[in-house]
């Protein structure tokens, strides 16, 4: 497998499939995931009573704490998403300037991860529910897709692409094996991706088997994240979680 910063330098399908996502490529793919969250968000903020607040699921952690701190104020809300859309566009800019980009991957990459997810989300619906798991949604689906939107973005880029990578660019540092290193970052990285689940007002009470449900399939994005780049995690994120708030 090439590394990802090699990005789309091979043609064909056969290229496509053997190099892994350039991570100024996967910035681009993802901002469909971003600008649906957003929207979506802003849109169905509930504001009747005052304070805003947001009819989320327990997989988006994010909005009800940016609320929390901004005293349910939509127009603060909205003028943080306009400085994180500002620094992304800058960002894309930036890296026009200095990456050979490739957005014509958004389509291969969306059907790659709508494959992926075709697969894991029924599959762990049906794990869920031998274990006697439920899922968490907000009553509404398409809020839940909104906030799924966001789970797939926010918690491969904190996860995955962070602490996942970073741990591992550690540890490679400190003079373990390739190996080591990525084994012991994959499992922390799940480790903390499950126990941040159970944390905060729309968390889960915490149970063994789901916390060691969700380690495992953090490290089954991990291997995604690590096989296919971020744009693919991220997107098979997205969509496995619309998956699951489907069947549930």
């Amino acid at each position: 497998m090439t590394s990802e910063s090699e990005g789309p330098a091979r043609g064909g399908l056969r290229g496509y499939l053997t190099t892994r996502g350039d991570p100024l490529t996967s910035m681009v793919l993802v901002i469909p995931l971003f600008v649906v969250y957003q929207l979506g968000t802003l849109a169905m903020m509930d504001c009747s009573r005052g304070a805003c607040s947001w009819r989320a699921n327990g997989v988006d952690f994010l909005t009800g704490n940016l609320l929390a701190l901004t005293g349910g104020s939509r127009r603060a809300y909205a003028a943080i998403a306009r400085a994180a859309s500002a620094a992304l566009f800058v960002g894309v800019l930036w890296a026009r300037q200095r990456a050979k980009l490739a957005p014509k991957l958004f389509t291969p990459v969306l059907i790659e991860s709508a494959v992926w997810a075709s697969i894991v989300g029924p599959t762990s619906v049906l794990l869920s529910r031998a274990v006697g798991l439920g899922v968490q949604g907000s009553g509404s689906w398409l809020a839940d897709v909104v906030a799924s939107c966001g789970a797939g973005l926010h918690e491969e880029l904190v996860f995955r692409a962070g602490m996942f990578t970073g741990l591992a660019w550690v540890m490679r540092r400190a003079g373990s094996k390739p190996w080591q290193a990525l084994l012991v970052s994959g499992v922390v990285s799940s480790l903390a991706f499950s126990f941040v689940h159970h944390l905060g007002p729309l968390g889960e009470a915490f149970t063994a088997r789901a916390f060691v449900f969700r380690t495992f399939m953090g490290l089954l994005f991990a291997g995604i994240y690590r096989v296919r780049g971020f744009a693919i995690a991220a997107w098979t994120h997205a969509l496995y979680d619309v998956w699951v708030f489907t069947l549930r």
